[in-house]
């Protein structure tokens, strides 16, 4: 995983480099675009393969979205509420929290329905609470490497089986993503402490915050 996150960084550092000495000619609007398109493709591109890398490794990539704001003076809150610029953690959460919602769908492969059933497929009795479309994470068969899935998408399923039922409702990708960015957005405008980590199950942010309640 060291190599895989060294690959990336030797991707999206130089990028990240280029935009900025780019400054005297484009406004921060532009600059942040110029990011979005050129940056965010690499870094999202196989998210799915190292979320579950350590934080320290993940934050090495987080650490140059930051770099590249503190480089243009805008602070994230700015830039996610002024310009849609989400922070990395959020957008790979989000990311990961689309791909659960696209097998509640059925719309991805049928491999995703035999890795990630539904709860009742597993249980004779439903869950006491959350929405009417939960899924199974399999922690009942996590025995050992806990921290690992801790880290993994599977761990995620129990985020997912604790959001509101109007965002579950949801019925694309796109509006599903877009409800859980104005749940953060409205938290970044209230300044609650780690917002950009909203719904993210290594800091437990949302597991019975205020959020999910």
């Amino acid at each position: 995983m060291n190599t895989a996150i060294d690959q990336l960084l030797s991707k999206i550092r130089p990028k990240s480099t280029v935009i900025l000495r780019t400054r005297g000619y484009y406004s921060v609007p532009e600059l942040l675009n110029q990011y979005k398109t050129h940056v965010w493709c690499l870094v999202e591109l196989h998210s799915g393969g190292y979320f579950h890398a350590a934080t320290s490794l993940l934050d090495k990539v987080d650490q140059v979205q930051r770099s590249f704001l503190n480089k243009l003076e805008v602070s994230e809150s700015t830039a996610f509420l002024d310009f849609n610029f989400a922070p990395t953690p959020l957008r790979r959460t989000i990311g990961i929290l689309g791909l659960l919602h696209k097998r509640v769908l059925g719309q991805c492969h049928c491999s995703f329905e035999k890795l990630l059933p539904w709860y009742s497929q597993r249980f004779d009795t439903p869950r006491g609470s959350g929405h009417d479309k939960q899924l199974y994470g399999h922690w009942l068969e996590a025995s050992q490497h806990r921290a690992l899935y801790g880290r993994s998408i599977f761990s995620m399923v129990d985020i997912y089986n604790n959001l509101p039922q109007s965002v579950v409702d949801a019925k694309s990708i796109s509006s599903f993503q877009h409800l859980l960015t104005d749940i953060v957005k409205e938290r970044c405008r209230q300044q609650i402490p780690q917002w950009e980590f909203s719904f993210c199950r290594r800091t437990r942010t949302d597991v019975n915050g205020p959020i999910i309640d």
